[in-house]
């Protein structure tokens, strides 16, 4: 029997980020909005962001060493995984 849904499994990093207060307002007012999570709004909003900018398109295709400023945190403890089922 097929899933009724198709999920997608995504690696997420956790980073600490600082932003004004009326942009965290309006972040949380959009997140109510749309019925989201604060971090899909942001991800989604700079994946926008990421594909509408066609100078960034063109600098990202010609800079492959790009310094990486963002701080990614480690994950505390292990990573567990679990296998997939086998399908009959």
């Amino acid at each position: 029997m097929a899933a009724l849904l198709v999920v997608k499994n995504t690696v997420t990093h956790s980073a600490i980020i600082a932003i004004n207060s009326e942009t965290v307002n309006k972040l949380n007012a959009y997140a109510a909005f749309t019925n989201a999570l604060p971090d899909a709004v942001i991800g989604a909003a700079l994946e926008y962001i990421f594909t509408a900018d066609k100078e960034f398109q063109t600098y990202l295709h010609s800079n492959t060493d790009v310094p990486q400023l963002l701080a990614i945190r480690k994950p505390r403890g292990s990573v567990v995984t679990r296998r997939k089922k086998k399908q009959a």
